[in-house]
């Protein structure tokens, strides 16, 4: 730590809904991390983090909590419509910011973000994207950067939810910008993460196809519950994307990297713990209910991560460009899948 630096990272938690909260908890059991305030202008959250974070100022209002002197960074779990305009007044109010993802629904917003950031180089910005601390993924990236792989062809994804047939589920994807945003985005960040260990590559084209077998409803708002999408890169570098919000036995995430040299294989199957149970009902793994529980230590990672990269500065896996080349990318193939055709991806 440098002289004079602070040594504890004060946050304002912006949101204690379901991601809020498990951020603010991560917080609260980080070192050299307080949770100096909580704002939400839900009653119902509000009394959560009275008894959660009895010492947090508590706040209604998103302008009363940047005016606090003892609040060092933001930490937005707030909607994502709302997020380009609050990383816009944490700036301006002098506050290092933490976003949950995406940036933006629209790749314009992101990259106004973006270049906002670059207005104050004194201030640290990042988008949550876990993957970019989960052990699988710093090694297969150390193992890009020494060569191992030789030159990357293609990575391919898979990411499924479990199956949840509730109303409250079917209201959240009506707002939720649809399947590449929403949930494929992290695929689409932890590819330009490891891509980004070789050169950083400008994605160009995207194609995706989907359907609406189990969850026919998601038609009317434009989305899908299982998706394929491509992605093409300039130097000719392809990602693809399968995308499912209806597994049966719970979150399942699996990446496949294949290069000149060798291939990397990440989380083969989706245990959470090295657990195999075998009785009468036949041999089975325990699965990750959701990719919460599968990731739970890269949530808490990636909070240590921002207190280091603010109080110590340095190098950092969060990648702001890439967040915002994360919603160009996710915007495209919504956009295909919606009308099936390819779509050229507007850049910065």
């Amino acid at each position: 730590m440098t002289a004079g630096s602070p040594s504890v990272l004060r946050i304002g938690a912006v949101g204690a809904g379901r991601m809020g909260a498990q951020h603010i908890e991560n917080m609260m059991n980080t070192r050299f991390v307080e949770v100096a305030a909580i704002c939400t202008p839900m009653e119902h959250e509000l009394e959560w983090s009275k008894k959660t974070a009895p010492d947090a100022k508590l706040y209604k209002d998103y302008d009363d909590l940047l005016k606090d002197q003892n609040v060092d960074a933001v930490w937005l779990s707030s909607p994502t419509a709302l997020h380009k305009e609050q990383v816009f007044k944490a700036l301006e109010a002098g506050k290092h910011v933490f976003c949950e993802k995406p940036l933006a629904m629209d790749p314009k917003d992101a990259w106004e973000v973006y270049h906002k950031a670059e207005e104050y180089p004194n201030l640290k910005v990042a988008c949550g994207f876990p993957r970019r601390f989960a052990p699988a993924f710093l090694e297969a990236a150390k193992r890009i950067r020494n060569g191992e792989l030789g030159e990357i062809i293609s990575i391919k994804n898979t990411c499924s939810d479990m199956y949840n047939p509730s109303e409250e589920f079917s209201k959240y994807i009506k707002v939720s910008g649809g399947i590449f945003l929403d949930m494929n985005i992290h695929c689409i960040d932890a590819s330009l993460y490891l891509l980004s260990q070789e050169k950083e590559k400008k994605p160009v084209r995207a194609y995706a196809t989907g359907s609406t077998k189990v969850y026919p409803h998601f038609a009317d708002y434009g989305d899908v519950d299982n998706a394929y999408g491509l992605v093409d890169f300039d130097d000719g570098t392809i990602v693809s994307v399968f995308g499912s919000r209806d597994n049966q036995h719970g979150h399942q995430t699996s990446v496949e990297i294949y290069g000149s040299k060798a291939n990397l294989t990440l989380h083969a199957d989706p245990r959470s713990l090295a657990v195999d149970i075998h009785d009468k009902n036949g041999s089975r793994l325990v699965n990750a209910k959701d990719q919460m529980a599968l990731f739970s230590q890269a949530y808490a990672d990636e909070v240590a991560a921002f207190r280091d990269w603010v109080l110590k500065g340095g190098e950092t896996p969060y990648n702001l460009k890439d967040s915002a080349k994360a919603v160009s990318i996710g915007q495209a193939l919504q956009h295909s899948v919606r009308n099936r055709i390819p779509v050229t991806i507007e850049s910065d």
